[in-house]
């Protein structure tokens, strides 16, 4: 029993070595013969292992990987889906197991003398060929030429009344037309009605019914993401823009949606040939349609979290962040589409080279684009202007409400929305007038000429005194000044600056200080002049003869005390009376209590 088990184990050591050894052999293509020869061996074990549903073993994946180092895949669009490379497989296999007698065992081998002149070696009687690479990481080895690989449909149809070499062997490609792949089992599809197994086409019935049923199944999930995603965003609006994500959530629940379809369709129903590539290529470039634009969103979502967070949405960095993000999702998106060609197929050196070729032309047509561009950029580095802000540009006022990459937007006084595209824009005088650190409040005063010099005087004097009085206007500077005689009146000019910026606030002080000067006015005495063509028209009353002698008196002490305030307050009152007013008065609805 005991030599029994010694003999057992010796013949397992000797033999598993060797079934290692064939099972993974590696490609060698040193010659045309050797890649022949390789080609048949690792295609032999994975249509073996593929018969039986077990592309996923690891032998399974070895030949796989040693056929593919056989062929020269690069012009066969998608040649990375497993569906495409056993396609391709079966058809060199339906080409090569036709041809008579020993044409495939003509090809030259290492050995050979003539061999070092050998390029490309052509199958006799046919137009595929091996041929020798000397570029890449694949130099020196023979392959099966892409033309080749191209041509197999063609040749598999051309060469299918040719009965096989070995009668005993089985159409392959027909098989491989009609049953599932790895995802679905074989059982349950041959299983089915043979009326659902007959070739409608390139594809027989019951794939172009589960296409129909992927595609209803698709189309229903994408409208149910985008009302669950809408519903998202109504359920949780009162939360903040932190949650509002129901469109990322739907774009990223119909990215996942389109995989799992193009999964079933690639692994699962294992459609092929043109059918295949069309159905392919649309549900690829819906991928990068939708991929592009969660990549988009999710830019712009963070950027306008970050703005929002920062800057409430109202400075230039705001804006900026916001278009930056556009410019980096962009450059994003090119790389991906970049990544999309080459994943499907096609080279990307052909269409570099056109780009250059036609660099100059495509560089004058979009002169206009990149001019807006640039000044949109420089708008935003010079700072000198953001959105919410009121600034005047030409001879029109309008709020700034974004600045983009082409154009800037402007909300007018009239609430109209106009569009200027930056290369005109950022050539205008533009005056930001909410920049101003304070503002300008500046009136002529017409007051009747039958005052008196010292009651002009006194006006002047407690105009001035109010202006320096008031909490809200600058100490310097502040003028109120006689400066002239109008056709029916005295013109007295008043010039301040009030410490404010918002628009609104400035008319409310204005108005507070213009009301102290209207008071002043009445209580020297004075009255404020109309048209002459009014005074005769209407009943004006007649300068108070007391007003008149009190504002007298009052000059003459400033006289005899050697206080007299012109041409201007001492600096000692100035600051003695410097924000001496209340402002808003003490029973004004605004001010705070205590």
């Amino acid at each position: 029993m005991i030599k029994i088990l010694i003999m057992l184990c010796v013949f397992l050591a000797t033999s598993l070595p060797a079934l290692a050894s064939s099972d993974y052999v590696f490609a060698d293509t040193s010659s045309p013969k050797a890649t022949v020869k390789s080609f048949l061996a690792s295609s032999d074990v994975l249509i073996e292992y593929w018969r039986n549903e077990q592309l996923a073993a690891p032998q399974a994946q070895h030949a796989y990987l040693q056929v593919i180092r056989t062929m020269d895949l690069s012009q066969i669009p998608n040649r990375n889906r497993t569906v495409v490379v056993m396609e391709r497989v079966l058809l060199l296999r339906e080409v090569l197991d036709r041809l008579e007698g020993d044409a495939l065992w003509e090809a030259p081998t290492l050995e050979s003398d003539s061999l070092v002149s050998v390029e490309r070696w052509r199958i006799p009687n046919t137009d595929l060929a091996i041929v020798r690479h000397d570029v890449d990481d694949k130099q020196g080895q023979y392959l099966f030429s892409p033309g080749t690989m191209q041509q197999l449909p063609r040749w598999y149809r051309s060469m299918l009344v040719l009965p096989y070499r070995d009668q005993d062997r089985v159409e392959y490609y027909q098989e491989f037309l009609v049953n599932p792949g790895p995802l679905f089992p074989k059982q349950f599809i041959q299983s089915l009605p043979s009326q659902l197994m007959q070739l409608m086409g390139p594809l027989p019935l019951w794939q172009w019914g589960a296409l129909a049923g992927v595609f209803f199944v698709c189309n229903l999930l994408i409208r149910l993401s985008f009302l669950l995603g809408e519903y998202w965003n109504t359920r949780w609006e009162m939360k903040g823009m932190k949650w509002k994500v129901g469109k990322l959530l739907s774009l990223i629940g119909v990215v996942v949606i389109l995989f799992l379809a193009r999964k079933v369709i690639d692994d699962g129903i294992w459609i092929t040939g043109g059918v295949y590539q069309f159905l392919s290529s649309t549900f690829l470039l819906g991928q990068f349609f939708f991929v592009s634009w969660l990549i988009m969103a999710l830019f712009n979502y963070f950027a306008t979290i970050y703005a929002f967070n920062k800057h409430n949405g109202k400075h230039v960095d705001s804006s900026l962040i916001t278009v930056l993000a556009r410019i980096f999702g962009g450059l994003t998106i090119v790389i991906l589409g970049v990544y999309i060609i080459e994943f499907m197929g096609f080279s990307i050196s052909p269409i570099l080279a056109g780009i250059g070729v036609g660099g100059l032309a495509v560089a004058l047509a979009i002169r206009p684009v990149l001019e807006n561009v640039i000044n949109g950029l420089t708008l935003y580095a010079d700072g000198g202007i953001k959105i919410g802000e009121l600034c005047k540009y030409g001879d029109k006022l309008g709020t700034i409400e974004s600045i983009g990459l082409r154009s800037t937007r402007i909300r007018t006084l009239e609430r109209s929305l106009i569009t200027i595209p930056n290369s005109e824009f950022a050539n205008m005088e533009i005056d930001n007038l909410e920049r101003r650190d304070k503002r300008r409040m500046e009136h002529v005063f017409r007051v009747r000429a039958e005052l008196t010099q010292d009651q002009l005087k006194l006006l002047l004097v407690n105009t001035r005194r109010i202006l320096l009085q008031h909490p809200k206007l600058e100490e310097d500077p502040v003028r109120v000044r006689f400066m002239g005689v109008g056709e029916f009146a005295v013109l007295v000019n008043v010039v301040a600056y009030i410490r404010c910026r918002d628009h609104e606030e400035f008319m409310a002080v204005q108005e507070d200080v213009l009301f102290s000067i209207v008071q002043q006015t009445e209580a020297v005495g004075a009255q404020l002049a109309f048209s002459n063509q009014y005074q005769f028209a209407g009943n004006l009353a007649a300068m108070d003869e007391k007003l008149k002698e009190k504002a007298a008196q009052t000059v003459q002490h400033w006289h005899d005390s050697s206080n007299y305030p012109f041409p201007d307050f001492s600096y000692e009152y100035k600051y003695e009376i410097k924000d001496s007013i209340v402002y808003p008065v003490k029973t004004s609805a605004t001010r705070l209590s205590g």
